[in-house]
């Protein structure tokens, strides 16, 4: 039963943040952060971070699910990984449709939008389904043991942060849309992982 622990806490943390996006002392605090990112806005920067949220978005997501499916398939010969690295995309993206449903938080107003957003603010669809999809790949590059993979899987959860941090940058979220986002999706991630690894285990 303690596969549960995780998934569970990270459900409970995402609903205490939910009901708390519309209160002032969380408004606060978003207005800080999104200040501070706005503050950083150079012409020099900016490219990349558009770059990096790029990682982010259906093609990216499509790109990266792509070269997973022919990394487990081709090279490690595992169907088992390319399904579930396949639901953890669908049901991230699935999952953050319902929650903006649910939650109808609007996009920040107080600061520039460099780029066009889609549909409602809370939580992060960058964030969340980056969090599902990248945060599977980076548990079981780290779960399989090898020094070497658990580099990559650092790298991995470094691509991750960047593209919730690239979304504040471009003004287009709040703080608390990140975090809720990363909170979501690594439940799924977990959940995931569990599926893709249990034959192995059993």
């Amino acid at each position: 039963m303690k596969k549960w622990i995780w998934p569970i806490l990270l459900a409970v943390l995402f609903a205490v943040l939910g009901g708390l996006i519309h209160t002032e002392g969380l408004r606060s605090i978003d207005r800080a952060i999104g200040d501070f990112f706005f503050g950083l806005r150079n012409d020099s920067l900016t490219p990349l971070v558009k770059g990096i949220s790029e990682l982010g978005t259906t093609t990216g997501f499509v790109v990266v699910l792509l070269i997973t499916l022919i990394w487990t398939l081709v090279f490690l010969r595992n169907g088992r990984y390319a399904v579930w690295l396949t639901i953890s995309l669908i049901g991230g993206w699935l999952l953050n449709k319902l929650l903006k449903a649910l939650y109808t938080r609007e996009r920040p107003d107080l600061w520039e939008s460099l780029v066009v957003p889609d549909g409602y603010s809370f939580p992060s669809g960058n964030a969340m389904i980056s969090a599902a999809l990248f945060g599977l790949i980076a548990l079981l590059l780290f779960r399989s043991g090898k020094a070497g993979n658990r580099v990559w899987a650092a790298i991995v959860l470094l691509i991750l942060l960047l593209i919730g941090v690239s979304r504040l940058y471009l003004g287009v979220h709040y703080a608390s849309d990140i975090v809720g986002g990363l909170l979501a999706g690594a439940a799924i991630a977990e959940i995931c992982s569990w599926g893709a690894v249990r034959r192995s285990n059993q």
